[in-house]
């Protein structure tokens, strides 16, 4: 019969993997999105603020190689996900879609929380008392008001552009580009409508 921990270890995969499909329930909420050049305006520095901290976390992040600890991985251990939230925040807010940004908070809680979790204990494990301590000094999600000292290797780790695309981070500014071309056309529709009624 298998342990409680081994279940709650399965449990944790499938919610991590399926976030990735569950992405693509985006795809028919911006059918229900009536998007303004206001709300479209008010919540634009939120996506580009996602999606720099994004990038920025990718030209630091090399995975298996080291503990990722400068950058924005010295104010937060889990920046790609930070960016993530607030890009995905934003466009919820922007359809004007009342009961979609809790639900997208709800959402990304329950699916990149046992991501967040699996990660950890991944990394708890290659790096031990290195990442314990990485851990003390930095938090998850939420930045310190006093920067953390930085540990002598981690001034070594720069950023460089070539992670970023060699990551895929492309694929994310591609997708924001598209999800606002939506949001784009969606206001120029209701004003054409609008003209004619």
């Amino acid at each position: 019969m298998p342990s409680s921990s081994s279940g709650s270890a399965r449990f944790l995969v499938l919610l991590s993997r399926w976030r990735i499909d569950a992405a693509w329930l985006a795809v028919p909420m911006l059918l229900l999105a009536h998007p303004t050049m206001a709300s479209i305006d008010i919540w634009l520095p939120l996506v580009v603020g996602g999606l720099a901290l994004r990038t920025w976390a990718r030209g630091y992040i090399e995975r298996a190689q080291y503990l990722t600890q400068a950058g924005p991985y010295a104010l937060i251990r889990h920046p790609l996900y930070v960016g993530s939230f607030l890009l995905g925040l934003a466009f919820a807010a922007m359809t004007r879609v009342l009961w979609l940004p809790p639900l997208f908070v709800l959402l990304f809680l329950v699916m990149y929380v046992p991501k967040a979790t699996r990660e950890e204990v991944f990394l708890r494990g290659v790096y031990g008392d290195a990442y314990a301590s990485y851990a003390t000094r930095v938090r998850a999600f939420v930045p310190h008001l006093h920067a953390a000292p930085r540990p002598a290797a981690a001034a070594a780790q720069c950023f460089h552009w070539r992670r970023v695309f060699r990551q895929g981070e492309w694929q994310t500014w591609l997708g924001a580009l598209l999800v606002m071309a939506v949001m784009w056309w969606e206001t120029g529709s209701a004003a054409l409508l609008a003209l004619a009624g």
